[in-house]
Order: C-alpha cells, then structure tokens, then sequence
C-alpha cells in the first residue's frame, strides 16, 4: 500500500462497517473511485519507515521477548473532530536488550492534512503484542479533545495543544510486568490492567485527574486464566469462550450474558457507553445487550466458508455512540477489504 495514502485508508475504512444503535442498520458501500480529501506523503513530516532486517539477522537472537516486543506499525487515530495524530516507535541501536526507544507522533489537522506539531516520548521495550495486556508506547484518545499516553511506565493525560494535564507514575513494568490502558464510560474514565507476575489487577480512574476510583483483583477461576485479556467497560470487564460471552462485575461474580451459538468461540469485544456491546466473532457481528443478550447480528452468507471471511478488531468513538469493525474477504485469488 503506499505510504502517501496509508492514513487516509485506515480513516476510510472505519467508517465502512458501523452501527448507531442495535435496532438500526445502514448500509455503508465504498467504491474503487473513491478518492480521498487529502493525501501528504508522511516523510515530508519527518517520518522515517523502520529498517528491513534480514530474517537470518532477525533469529540469530531470537527470543519470545524479542518477538512480543516489536512495534514497527504506524498508527492513526483523531483525538478531536479537528484533529489527527500519526504515531510510532522510533528504535536506535541494533541489540534489542539495550536499544532506545522514543514514541513519534505528527499532529495533523484533519481538514486539510498540514502538520501542526511533533512530539517525542522516551518509551521502555513493550512486553506483549497485544494491547490488552500492554499499552506501552500507546496513545488513546479521552473526551473534551485530550488523550493519554503510557511511556516509561507514566500515564500521562494531554490536551489537544500538547500542555500536559495530569500524569501518574505506575509501578515499574520492568519489573513487575506491563500495563494496559482501555477508555470507559465514553470517555470519562481510564480502565488500567496490571500483571505483576500471575497476578492481576483492575483499576478504574477518573480521566482527567487519573483519581482511583476502584481497584479490583483480576478475577479467578479454575476455568479461567488469570492472564487473560478482558475487555472494560464502567461497571465489569468482558471475556469471551466456548461458552458464550462473560461478564465479571467487581465483586468477582461471573456471568454468561450471550450463551448464543454466534457467541461461542474466539472473537473481538468492544463496550459502548450504554449497556450494549459489539462482538465481533468468526461468523459476523453482533450487539448484545448486557440484560437480554443477543439483540442483533449480522452473519456470512451460506455460500461463504469461514475461512473465506475475517472479522478483526472491534472499535468505537470516543463518545462509544459509534462503532466499526474490520472485516477482509477472500474470494479466489482476489482480496477485498470493507
């Protein structure tokens, strides 16, 4: 894909797939002449595409650390109606173990993609791939044009012309295992996972003053493993398996709140601000409703194997009002992306 409209199709492609509210649907369609409103080549910013290594080079050191630590994308995401921020991992010095590492990010404005400022944030080696578990070098959009980064084991809140609000010192990483940062309650709060070892912890804190709200140990249980990911909303955390979609409230009680056939198996979680929550499985989409269930899908047509579709990450505004979800087909030798 070249680089020079990269942003614009990551932009483009959230709004193909979305849902207002269960009970509505609307189709969305994208069409090979769509062009977009702008197009800047991100090396005239400043931004520089990682170093190619040679496999050979790759695995002469290779360990699982190394692996969960690599963090070569690109990424883009607003965090305001007006505004757009470019980021990635800068990484100097060839030895994984001792290189430094800074997060840089290009502030972009969204109406005509001229560059408003950059910034750098010195960062530590992520422990995990995924962002459930490790937000380190991430920047998550918050209400009222702020957003937050983790660099160095601080959270640190900004405002949209970068005047740093708040931030808070979390225990070490380094030592005492990653920390993951998720958005709730549209915004107004920050949901923190802590992994010290096999241990595990929940916290949820006030978004603008980073003010502990309330600390919870991960929940446990025989069919359950501690480690496992979770997806936060204001009042629970949400987990998915064999048996349907879970919901785990503070006071560690447990219960299947979609036990439909859809519901069952691997998939993607995402919490709007109301009761309502997007599964993304490996036959569809759906809304559950934390009361009811399943209130709406939308699943492959008969004539599709499973295996021809791939439904990934399930998303949602800042305001959790809206919500995407990535979805890839193939079909023979051709590749469509909706």
């Amino acid at each position: 894909m070249p680089l020079n409209v990269r942003a614009l199709f990551l932009l483009l492609i959230s709004l193909f797939v979305f849902c207002d509210h269960p009970g509505k649907t609307q189709a969305q369609s994208a069409t090979s002449a769509a062009k977009p409103k702008w197009a800047v080549a991100l090396k005239k910013y400043g931004w520089i595409p990682p170093k190619s290594v040679s496999n050979k080079k790759f695995f002469k050191d290779f360990t699982l650390a190394k692996l969960e630590g690599l963090d070569q994308n690109t990424r883009v995401l607003f965090i305001s109606n007006d505004e757009l921020v470019v980021y990635h991992t800068k990484q100097e010095g060839e030895y994984y173990r001792t290189a430094t590492r800074e997060v840089e990010a290009f502030f972009v404005n969204a109406q005509d993609g001229s560059l408003l400022q950059t910034k750098l944030w010195p960062v530590q080696m992520r422990k995990s791939e995924i962002d459930l578990r490790d937000s380190e070098a991430r920047l998550v959009p918050l209400q009222g044009d702020r957003f937050l980064i983790l660099a160095n084991g601080t959270v640190m809140i900004y405002d949209h012309d970068l005047n740093l609000i708040n931030q808070e010192i979390l225990e070490p990483s380094s030592s005492t295992g990653p920390w993951s940062v998720q958005v709730v309650a549209g915004g107004a709060q920050v949901f923190l996972r802590h992994e010290p070892g096999r241990a595990v912890t929940y916290e949820w804190r006030a978004s603008d003053t980073l003010q502990l709200l309330r600390k919870t140990p991960g929940y446990r249980d025989p069919h359950f493993h501690p480690q496992a990911c979770v997806t936060a909303g204001e009042n629970a955390v949400f987990t998915g398996g064999r048996s349907g979609i879970e919901m785990i409230t503070p006071d560690q009680q447990m219960k299947i709140i979609c036990d439909d056939p859809f519901c069952r198996g691997d998939g993607h979680l995402q919490v709007l601000a109301s009761r309502y929550i997007v599964f993304a499985g490996r036959t569809g989409i759906g809304v559950i409703d934390q009361d009811h269930g399943l209130v709406w899908s939308k699943t492959i047509g008969p004539e599709l194997k499973p295996n021809d579709v791939q439904f990934a990450d399930a998303f949602s505004s800042i305001s959790s009002t809206r919500c995407g979800v990535w979805m890839t087909s193939y079909r023979q030798d051709a590749v469509r992306r909706r």
